[in-house]
């Protein structure tokens, strides 16, 4: 019977083929556009040239114990960073030409950006935020020697190209929108009262569940492949150890269609679930990497680590730059973790709303 009825969704979801193209087509038009606008940026952070940046102490507190080694570990990241007392920090920025320009406060720190060297300004924002989160995690009697200006990305660096990047993330994140594609299955559900005939069925709920998860599943998947395949053919994305890489984007994609179907189960209505899963998977690619790439956001790690995006995300980029990553555990368990507490809930809700109409 649950053959059956994950045959006949599939039929029903290729009457809304138009939300399947979109996990195909979407991706490829974004690789293009953003791949294309970030070369030029991220080159310039492959570029061994230090990049230059001035600074002011104002607070009453700062230790100049901890800026001096501020300074070191930056000059040893190829930051030089220059001291100006005096002076109005936009007309010294212009007058130097500097990327940057960051002043430190008893507890908070103020960066200015040089307009005409934005890669530059972003870099040294990066690298500050660096610092103060090794400084806050070593509070309660900060020492020099514990002190240090730790940057994720020195490592790696050289092998990263933006059309790499993009051609990675953006399928990841796409892939995330899984549940528009059963939205073919809902709508006839909801248009020929279907689920009226499931509550007087021998169909557990499980299998109700499973007869929408697995074709879900599958077309992601085979769209995502699709994807994977022209990006390769047309952009020439390089993608690292296929078999880690293909686990990592069907755990990815297991996971997005567990949070749809929990989503639909818990509204019971596709426009509001679409709308609750936008929300969710944007703030989850906004700060796992999806929009601004994850080694140079400002955004702290401890935020970062709550989107399941940015596991996979790192997982895939370190893969296809150094051919392993530290981070592929993390993104399985993470989407393996998502999909089981998703699938639970799912099922738990249709239940309890099969069990009030019955």
């Amino acid at each position: 019977m649950i053959r059956y009825l994950i045959k006949n969704n599939f039929k029903l979801m290729t009457r809304s083929i138009t939300n399947c193209l979109m996990i195909v087509i979407a991706p490829l038009v974004l690789i293009a556009l953003l791949s294309s606008s970030f070369d030029d940026t991220m080159k310039r952070y492959e570029n061994d040239s230090d990049i230059s940046a001035g600074y002011r102490i104002e607070g009453e507190n700062v230790s100049n114990d901890m800026i001096n080694e501020f300074v070191k570990g930056a000059k040893d990241n190829g930051y030089i960073l220059s001291e100006y007392p005096t002076g109005n920090p936009e007309e010294i920025m212009k007058e130097k030409e500097i990327g940057g320009f960051v002043i430190f406060k008893d507890d908070t720190y103020t960066i200015l950006q040089n307009n005409a060297y934005k890669e530059e300004g972003k870099a040294l924002e990066y690298a500050v935020n660096s610092f103060y989160e090794n400084v806050i995690a070593t509070a309660s009697g900060i020492k020099t020697d514990s002190v240090k200006l730790e940057i994720e990305h020195p490592d790696y660096m050289e092998a990263i190209d933006s059309t790499d990047y993009y051609g990675i993330i953006e399928i990841v994140y796409f892939g995330w929108c899984a549940i528009v594609c059963g939205a073919g299955i809902f709508m006839s559900e909801k248009k020929y009262r279907i689920n009226k005939k499931f509550r007087v069925s021998a169909l557990s709920e499980t299998e109700l569940y499973l007869g929408k998860f697995v074709p879900i599943l599958s077309s992601v998947v085979l769209g995502n492949a699709i994807t994977i395949l022209l990006s390769k053919a047309l952009f020439g994305v390089h993608w690292g150890n296929p078999f880690y890489s293909a686990i990592i984007v069907l755990f990815s994609v297991a996971a997005a269609t567990a949070l749809g179907l929990m989503a639909y189960n818990i509204f019971d209505n596709i426009v509001v679930t679409i709308i609750a899963v936008f929300i969710v998977v944007w703030l989850a690619g906004f700060f796992g990497g999806s929009f601004e790439t994850y080694m140079f956001s400002s955004h702290p790690m401890s935020i970062k680590q709550l989107s399941p995006i940015y596991y996979i995300n790192r997982s895939l980029v370190e893969l296809s730059c150094m051919g392993h990553s530290d981070y592929v555990g993390s993104a399985l368990i993470y989407s393996g973790a998502i999909t089981i507490i998703c699938s639970a809930v799912a099922i738990l809700a249709g239940t309890i709303r099969r069990r009030g109409r019955a």
